[in-house]
C-alpha cells in the first residue's frame, strides 16, 4: 500500500470513528432513546435475517453474514467504539497498512449504518416512545423517509470494501500469527476492541473458500432485500 493510500485510510479511520461517537452519544445520553434503539436494532436484526436464511449453509457464509451485520450494529458496540477512538492516535500510528484499510472500512460502514439507524429509529416514534409492535408497513414507510435505495446501496457497496480489504488480509503471509501477537501489546495500549474485530473478521473470512462468490452473493441479496423496503407498495396504502 502507498503512502499516501496508507494516509487517506488514516484520515478515514479518524472521521468515522470521530462521528459513530457522536451519534453513539446521542442515544447513550437519554435513557428513554437509548431502550428504543436497542430494542429498535433487535428488531431490525430479526426482519432481515430471513431474507438470507439461504444464503447461510456454504462452510464460513453464516458466521461472515453475522460478523458483517451483528458486529456493527445495536447499543452493544458503543463501548467498543468509544475505546477505538480514544486509541485512534495509538491506531493509525501502529497497524500495519492492510489492518488500517480493514478499520477504516468497517469504521465508515458502521457509522453511515448507524446514521441511518437511528434516524428511522426516531421516524418510528410516537410521543417519544417505540410502538409495542412494529409493523411492516411502518418500517418500510420510515426508511423511506430517512434514506433512500440508492444510500444503502452505497452501505451494500462499503460492506463489501470491507469484504475485499479482509480477503487482502487473508492472504497477507503471516498476517494471522501477527494477528495473535499483537494480543496482548494491543490491549496493553487500548486497542484490544479493534485489534479483537479484525482478528475475528480474519478468522471468519479465512473460512471460506471463494470469497469473491460470497461477496458477490451478498451484494446481489442485498439488492433484493433494499429494492424490497424501497420499491415495493407498501401494504396497507
Amino acid at each position: 500500500m502507498a503512502r499516501s493510500d496508507r494516509k487517506n485510510a488514516a484520515a478515514k479511520f479518524r472521521r468515522a470513528v470521530a462521528r459513530g461517537n457522536e451519534l453513539h452519544a446521542e442515544y447513550l445520553g437519554d435513557p428513554q432513546l437509548y431502550d428504543a434503539y436497542d430494542r429498535f436494532t433487535r428488531w431490525q436484526l430479526g426482519y432481515m435475517t430471513p431474507f438470507f436464511s439461504d444464503l447461510l449453509g456454504p462452510k464460513g457464509y453464516a458466521e461472515a453474514v453475522d460478523f458483517i451485520v451483528s458486529d456493527l450494529a445495536g447499543v452493544g458496540v458503543s463501548a467498543r467504539d468509544r475505546e477505538i477512538e480514544r486509541a485512534t492516535p495509538v491506531i493509525v500510528r501502529s497497524l500495519p497498512a492492510h489492518p488500517l484499510a480493514t478499520a477504516a472500512a468497517a469504521v465508515e460502514l458502521n457509522a453511515r449504518a448507524l446514521e441511518i439507524n437511528l434516524g428511522i429509529c426516531r421516524e418510528l416514534l410516537v410521543d417519544g416512545e417505540l410502538p409495542s409492535v412494529i409493523t411492516e408497513k411502518d418500517y418500510l414507510a420510515a426508511c423511506r423517509t430517512v434514506s433512500s435505495y440508492d444510500e444503502c446501496m452505497d452501505l451494500v457497496h462499503l460492506a463489501v470494501e470491507l469484504g475485499e480489504t479482509l480477503k487482502r488480509l487473508v492472504r497477507v503471509p503471516l498476517i494471522g500469527g501477527l494477528l495473535r501477537t499483537m494480543r496482548r501489546p494491543a490491549h496493553a495500549a487500548g486497542f484490544g476492541a479493534l485489534q479483537e474485530f479484525l482478528e475475528t473478521g480474519y478468522l471468519t473470512f479465512r473460512q471460506i473458500s471463494d470469497i469473491d462468490r460470497f461477496l458477490e452473493l451478498l451484494r446481489e441479496r442485498m439488492d433484493q432485500v433494499f429494492a424490497h423496503i424501497y420499491h415495493s407498495p407498501i401494504r396497507g396504502q
